[in-house]
């Protein structure tokens, strides 16, 4: 409270603590940039994987004793990388041994990167010091002081959370004799599945560089894929000589541990199933066949279990089908001479669970899965992916139903986040931060989240070697997925009507869930999910690659769809001013007015969060000359008449218009299209566009807007 004082004493003084009030404590700031869902026990992960009893031990035990070494034993070094490729089991290795550590009240923090939950880089550290705090008082304290002096510092570079959040206040606590003191291990868990390759190897560099110079009591241990980029970085000399490496193989050493858990499983399945058998089931014949089709690879076995302990399937016929599938060896979609794949038992599995669906819902299927793997790795609601398919309820359940050995459900009765308003109106009554933490259960969480249990299905579906006919990328899926987006689109603009600036429901159209296939039991999230639809698809059909392939017939449909609509949903959805990337696809500033949209490319101060490159070369070569001109091949967009562009630009003053390339475009037909308009000025460097449905109002407020309403570097960056 009195920072630096002494030689004072105060009697009987009474001490209030007006900051209670003063608005979120740095820990609430920092638990807003924290990802709970990555934390080991959360319940996002669950069923989290982890070993078996009785399995993986010797991994396990090599693990936790790297970090607790033995009393009088030498330090161990303070890096751990287990690597091993997918379905091996390592983030089962992983969860094992940080429930272990955490019994034992020596587990600083973990981050369990996964497909499931495929994180930002930006909320990796956050998640880790927020996990930290509630570990060491003391830190705690720090940080939240350090966080309400500066809130910027956690949207600033990973190098400088580390530096700030992690080393400094550790570095001070020690001076004042409160350092944490042992060593204390921190997990990180499927490195490879993060937001980007970068962005990985920056995490390993900054952690080795803070373990190389003992600025931290922490020890760290990695588990991903060997992936090129990871391994090159763990190979670098300063880097190597402080890391210990284990590698988890595809290796038959793993049989014991395979055939322990199917014996126990399936004795699972029996007892659920209330089942007493005078005779062994499976014998230990096709036991020691699951065992070798496995090949060392845990992810096939626990595949295996979910299908055969499917409920609504007979647990004998579905091993039968598992076995027949072995004997066969069906792999006709591998390359004749070719070395065989460590992953193609798993690969003949996952055609067994595709080849049981039958003919006339597996184009649904085929759909449902496109559309999963098109969004990966995000986890995605039930509402939002069935909604854009046009599934039904009943349609969605016999899908899911098909695929639960593969596709993971949960979450189904999660309801809303309360908000204060009347759930009969639409979403345009409430203000931005709600319609936030409302999109976010919309996207995610409505009606349940969905996602793959293992990434090694995804890499089969992307895959057309591997496979064959179920390739979810073929041109006769995404021909019927571009063409259900279609009606998605057209459905959902009819629902709507233009009164003013304001966006209603169409006359005769009773209320959002009219438009919806499986709509929620309100209007409040219905207009929001129907919202949220329309703008998704015309951002899907936004750029020329999703055209390739695609039926001309199909391409001509969307040219009718209606972009003024979409413009006034755009609005309603999003801030008056907010970060984009605009038409053009270059990272700015935009700003809706009065239904018009503004977007500028920032420039000097205003950049330095910004992606940097030379965006003047890139976009006005690979975007301009050849984006623009396949968006006018297929129909989206029709250059004006030169002389609209010409006056357009007359009422501009000369200085503006020096060395700059222009362009004025209809985007869609009729009365459903609006004008884009957009320059850049090569000598500058700057970059601006506007869409809007009226010229003359655009072209005013373009204006106006251009000469000193953007914001400030310290209207961006007021604490900076």
């Amino acid at each position: 409270m009195f920072p630096g004082a002494h030689n004072f004493v105060i009697y009987n003084g009474q001490f209030i603590d007006q900051q209670a009030d003063a608005g979120p404590t740095g820990i609430d700031i920092l638990r807003e940039a924290a990802n709970p869902d990555a934390a080991y026990d959360s319940s996002a992960r669950d069923p989290a994987p982890r070993c078996f009893p009785g399995t993986r031990e010797q991994f396990v035990e090599d693990i936790v004793h790297w970090a607790i070494p033995a009393v009088g034993s030498d330090d161990p070094l303070p890096l751990f990388w287990m690597k091993g490729p997918a379905g091996v089991g390592k983030s089962a290795v992983a969860q094992t041994c940080v429930e272990k550590l955490k019994g034992m009240g020596l587990l600083g923090a973990a981050f369990f990167f996964s497909v499931k939950i495929r994180d930002k880089a930006a909320q990796f550290f956050p998640t880790i010091i927020y996990q930290l705090c509630f570990e060491f008082p003391d830190y705690r304290d720090l940080v939240d002081r350090l966080i309400r002096r500066d809130r910027t510092i956690l949207n600033r570079t990973m190098a400088t959370q580390f530096q700030v959040l992690i080393v400094e206040p550790l570095r001070e606590l020690r001076k004042k004799g409160k350092g944490i003191g042992k060593r204390i291990a921190i997990f990180i868990d499927g490195l490879d599945e993060c937001e980007s390759e970068n962005a990985q190897c920056d995490i390993i560099t900054i952690i080795a560089a803070a373990a190389r110079d003992r600025t931290t009591p922490f020890c760290w241990a990695f588990f991903s894929r060997p992936e090129a980029h990871i391994e090159g970085t763990f190979s670098t000399p300063d880097i190597i000589k402080i890391t210990s490496t284990s590698m988890l193989p595809v290796s038959h050493d793993a049989d014991g541990d395979i055939e322990l858990y199917l014996r126990s499983s399936f004795e699972n399945i029996l007892r659920r199933r209330n089942m007493s058998l005078k005779s062994p089931w499976p014998s230990d014949d096709d036991i020691r066949t699951l065992v070798r089709a496995a090949n060392g690879l845990f992810v096939y076995v626990a595949t295996a279990v979910r299908f055969i302990g499917q409920p609504s399937s007979l647990p004998d016929k579905s091993l039968h089908e598992i076995l027949t599938t072995i004997s066969d060896q069906p792999y006709k979609y591998t390359v004749v001479g070719a070395p065989r794949s460590p992953f193609a038992e798993l690969d003949a599995f996952y055609m067994l669970i595709m080849g049981r669906i039958p003919p006339d819902t597996l184009p649904a299927v085929l759909l449902f899965l496109c559309e999963m793997c098109g969004s990966l790795p995000n986890r995605q609601s039930v509402a939002f992916v069935s909604n854009r398919l046009g599934f039904s309820e009943v349609t969605f359940k016999a899908v899911y139903n098909h695929l639960s050995a593969v596709v993971h459900l949960q979450g189904q009765d999660e309801p809303p986040p309360y908000i204060n308003a009347d759930v009969n109106q639409s979403f345009q009554c409430l203000s931005y931060d709600a319609i936030v933490d409302l999109r976010d259960f919309v996207y995610s969480k409505l009606w349940g989240s969905i996602v793959f249990y293992h990434k090694s299905f995804f890499d089969f579906l992307m895959d057309p070697g591997r496979s064959g006919p179920f390739y979810v990328k073929s041109s006769a899926t995404r021909n019927a997925s571009f063409e259900g987006l279609l009606e998605v689109s057209l459905k959902c603009g009819d629902s709507y009507c233009i009164q003013g600036s304001e966006l209603v429901l169409a006359p005769g159209v009773p209320d959002s869930a009219s438009s919806l296939s499986y709509p929620y039991t309100n209007e409040l999230v219905n207009s929001l999910l129907k919202a949220y639809l329309f703008r998704y698809t015309h951002i899907r059909f936004k750029y020329p690659p999703d055209y390739y392939g695609i039926d001309s017939r199909l391409q001509q449909q969307f040219q009718h769809t209606d972009f003024r609509k979409y413009l006034h949903v755009e609005a309603a959805l999003r801030p008056r001013s907010d970060f984009d990337r605009g038409m053009l696809d270059c990272a700015g500033f935009s700003r809706f007015i009065s239904g018009t949209y503004l977007f500028q490319r920032l420039s000097g101060d205003l950049c330095k969060s910004l992606p940097k490159f030379d965006w003047v070369s890139y976009h006005s070569v690979l975007y301009l000359s050849k984006g623009i001109r396949e968006l006018q091949q297929v129909g989206i967009i029709r250059a004006c008449d030169p002389g609209c562009v010409s006056s357009f630009m007359s009422s501009f003053p000369a200085e503006t218009r020096d060395q700059s390339i222009t362009g004025l475009y209809h985007i869609g037909h009729g009365s459903k299209s609006v004008f884009w308009y957009w320059e850049i000025n090569v000598k500058s460097g700057y970059c601006r566009e506007m869409r809007t449905v009226d010229l003359a109002e655009g072209g005013r407020i373009y204006r106006e807007e251009r000469f000193g309403l953007w914001p400030s570097a310290k209207e961006l960056y007021p604490d900076d």
